[in-house]
């Protein structure tokens, strides 16, 4: 097969028909990105967490896996335990099957200590904050860190969806400041999205992707939106599957149609999995900042306590006790048909599911390279295979959107546009459909 060395944001990815050749450089050339070249990253040899719970404990457990010691923080000493037990049966699972040898399991674990005195912390070279998704909260625990820990020791968040430019606005020495966004579960999942604020310093973004490497992660720079780039796209993603209800299509069809293209599981399967708590305290938080969301099921649902499996009455599914298997709800058929009164139904099959899905996230993914969010098409593809399971054999979501045919996708978009089910293709997809791809 023929190849060809393409230039995508000063990065040379050979491109070919063969999609998972393409990921292949992709991921090779996005943990040495040219703009750091020379510029050599801050040592690591100690960390710390802020914050026991799923995410800080799966961050936790990322770093001992490299064999970093580090001081677990909490806020008293129950959570301190819960937080150490979250640990211990991450590596218990580990050894049962077979990643890793017990011995070599305690040693990691002995390389943690738990502490509520944030000056426990005072000498460890990276701090990563992993507490309440709450702006005050994050800014005041950074405000207890900087008073705290060495001039030179790098802070880093995991927001999901918070500026880490405000969070970062009142610590002092702000070039040593910048966001990791872990993916969960974080010592599972490949991805970390690496997003700098003006201030931070090369050496601290040159670090952030040292980590990366140290930890056996695929990293991509983000630049600051609300969700960066993945859960950016995240947002797209339910809006249009919660489109597709309101216009005939019922839960499992569209999770049916998602999981045959390729996705480990289908958008409402996985909210039930992840808790719909989590998006409806997001979209709470959008609206008070003046922002319109999307999702007239998934509110009502969690107005009445349908979170997911973690919760007694289901989700968007029901579910048996000690049964984790989805089943049809009557209590979400009737919310559905109760919000799609004056929605025009049609009949959808799996290849039309997939294209409602997909091609509004292209079209938001087209506006998060063209806003500079995301520097490469390749970036956005490697986001959405590590992050969000996307099939890597298709490419990723740009490289497949390509294959498909932008001026296609444009077309079938603006189809969707006409009958109310997404928004038009926007400007930078349209140019882009005009060259045949996103370079």
């Amino acid at each position: 097969m023929p190849l060809s060395i393409v230039h995508r944001g000063g990065i040379a990815v050979v491109a070919t028909g063969n999609p998972l050749r393409y990921v292949f450089h992709a991921e090779r050339a996005a943990r040495r990105p040219p703009a750091l070249a020379g510029i050599e990253p801050r040592p690591i040899r100690s960390a710390a967490v802020i914050g026991g719970g799923t995410m800080g404990t799966g961050i936790a457990a990322a770093l001992l896996h490299a064999g970093l010691p580090l001081v677990l923080v909490e806020r008293d000493e129950a959570a301190v335990e819960r937080a150490l037990a979250r640990l211990r049966t991450i590596f218990d699972g580990a050894v049962k099957r077979g990643r890793i040898p017990a011995g070599l399991a305690a040693e990691r674990l002995a390389g943690v200590t738990g502490s509520t005195d944030y000056t426990a912390i005072a000498e460890a070279d990276l701090i990563i904050e992993a507490v309440f998704e709450d702006l005050d909260v994050k800014r005041d625990v950074f405000r207890r860190l900087a008073a705290v820990c060495r001039a030179d020791a790098i802070l880093a968040t995991n927001t999901s969806y918070l500026n880490p430019e405000r969070i970062a606005a009142d610590i002092g020495s702000r070039e040593r400041f910048l966001g990791l966004h872990f993916f969960s579960p974080a010592q599972v999942m490949k991805l970390l999205e690496i997003v700098p604020t003006q201030a931070t310093a090369p050496d601290v973004l040159a670090t952030g992707f040292a980590l990366a490497r140290m930890l056996n992660k695929i990293p991509v720079r983000a630049g600051i939106s609300d969700g960066f780039i993945g859960n950016r796209i995240l947002k797209v993603t339910r809006a249009q599957a919660e489109r597709l209800l309101l216009s005939g299509a019922t839960p499992a069809a569209v999770d049916a149609a998602l999981r045959a293209f390729g996705l480990p599981m289908g958008p409402f399967e996985a909210q039930d999995l992840g808790g719909l708590d989590i998006a409806a305290f997001q979209r709470g938080a959008a609206r008070a900042r003046g922002e319109t969301t999307f999702a007239p099921v998934a509110d009502r649902l969690s107005a009445i306590e349908r979170f997911g499996q973690k919760s007694g009455g289901g989700g968007w599914y029901d579910y048996a006790p000690g049964d984790r298997t989805p089943r049809p709800s009557a209590t979400v058929a009737r919310i559905i048909a109760e919000e799609a009164r004056g929605w025009p139904r049609r009949d959808w099959g799996e290849a039309s599911i997939v294209g409602c899905v997909l091609w509004p996230m292209v079209n938001e993914a087209a506006r998060i390279l063209e806003d500079g969010t995301a520097l490469r098409a390749s970036d956005i593809d490697l986001v959405e295979i590590h992050g969000y399971g996307f099939p890597r054999w298709r490419g990723g979501l740009m490289h497949h959107a390509e294959a498909h045919g932008l001026h296609k996708v444009a077309g079938e978009l603006s189809a969707l546009a006409e009958a109310g089910l997404a928004d038009p293709p926007c400007d930078p997809l349209l140019r882009a459909a005009s060259r045949g791809s996103f370079l």
